[in-house]
């Protein structure tokens, strides 16, 4: 084994914990024989301590970074061992090798211009009632009545929840009056409707829904991101309409990406049953862990791993080889701020991994810089991505 390749395997060892005693004594003697060589361990451990405290799971675009690097000319510790073993530091160690081996002085400056153009999102909404009442809701918003009467009363419980409550189990009006919660860019918010059904809304979101559910059917309608958990009514079959797909349940938890703006729509089904139509399509039916996805009235059905597209409810970001394209879209929406790519190709780069939401802008920008063959700069208000 070479010394370069023997070294990977023991800092890997050493940060994971779980060198033997001998090997504990031979990283001690690579750590002794130079001072640089402690130099660069205590970086490496630097980072791999903040990405731990960061929760942060990613798999690194491992040959965009390799190639980056051997354009840069590293010297130490020989670059050529890296395509045998850069699979070994997924992040946090991908991120610490890439910095330790040249991310300049003004290149972190240049992180730091970022913070001026987006900020992580918030909880932030606009509320418009069926007579024209707007209420503006954020998260010091709180323990608020906003409107009583027709057996429905509105209010912003302590936990800054928008709840609707039937205040008689009996419905006096016929009549849907409906609501509008819109969720800006940069934005969240959860309802509570008034069957009892609990929403989430990502940014850049409309749903309209009725104060009262008086029909045969409890109908939304969504433009946008929302994670659905339904109260059960045998009677009164639950329905997401969106302008490419409707989805149809009686008791479920479910996520319903329909962004105006993606090529694609889906449904991920957490638990439950639902069906979903599109067009003179068949109506497609899953069972857990299934996804209807594809273009408006072409919809398929695939297993998936449904924490990807439902993290977001918990506050995170997950990727699973994702285009950097989608990544952008989803960068857009949460720090509201204006993406520019200088090429196709850049869009075309994929990535694996995760991240806290509320985390500044700049932390997964380092992350997919560190782990790629791209470059993120500001312009203006706009970022900007290109090929490094």
């Amino acid at each position: 084994m070479k010394i370069e390749d023997r070294v990977y395997e023991l800092i890997s060892g050493k940060l994971d914990d779980v060198l033997s005693e001998e090997e504990e004594r031979e990283l001690s003697g690579w750590l002794e024989a130079d001072g640089e060589h402690r130099v660069i361990f205590d970086e490496m451990r630097r980072l791999h301590e903040q990405a731990k405290l960061l929760r942060r799971e990613f798999n690194p675009d491992v040959e965009g970074t390799l190639r980056r690097l051997k354009v840069r000319g590293g010297k130490r510790i020989g670059l050529h061992a890296w395509w045998k073993y850069a699979a070994m530091f997924v992040l946090p160690l991908g991120i610490a090798f890439a910095l330790w081996q040249g991310l300049k002085e003004e290149k972190i400056v240049l992180h730091r211009q970022f913070g001026e153009v987006a900020r992580p999102g918030a909880e932030r909404a606009v509320l418009k009632l069926f007579d024209g009442k707007t209420v503006v809701l954020d998260s010091t918003s709180g323990n608020m009545l906003i409107a009583r009467g027709e057996n429905v009363r509105v209010e912003v419980d302590s936990n800054r929840l928008l709840r609707y409550s039937r205040e008689d189990t009996v419905v006096t009006s016929r009549e849907e009056r409906m609501n509008e919660l819109v969720v800006p860019r940069g934005g969240e918010y959860q309802i509570v409707l008034a069957d009892g059904t609990r929403v989430w809304l990502n940014s850049a979101t409309k749903l309209i829904f009725p104060q009262n559910f008086t029909g045969k059917e409890r109908r939304v309608v969504l433009s946008g991101e929302a994670f659905f958990e339904v109260a059960r009514d045998e009677g009164k079959p639950f329905i997401v309409e969106t302008s490419r797909m409707d989805v149809k349940v009686l008791g479920t938890r479910f996520n319903v990406n329909a962004y105006t703006d993606n090529e694609v729509v889906s449904t991920t089904l957490v638990d439950g049953s639902v069906e979903v139509a599109s067009g003179t399509q068949k109506p497609i039916t899953l069972v857990p862990g299934e996804q209807a996805y594809g273009e408006a009235g072409e919809l398929e059905k695939r297993e998936v791993n449904v924490r990807l597209y439902t993290s977001w409810i918990d506050g995170r970001f997950m990727f699973n080889n994702v285009e950097l394209e989608e990544i952008a879209k989803q960068i857009s929406r949460w720090y509201d701020v204006e993406i520019f790519f200088t090429n196709e190709n850049v869009k075309r780069t994929r990535f694996t991994g995760g991240m806290v939401k509320f985390k500044p802008l700049d932390d997964l920008i380092r992350m997919i810089e560190s782990t790629s063959p791209v470059r993120f700069s500001v312009k203006g208000k706009t970022i900007v991505i290109s090929e490094g």
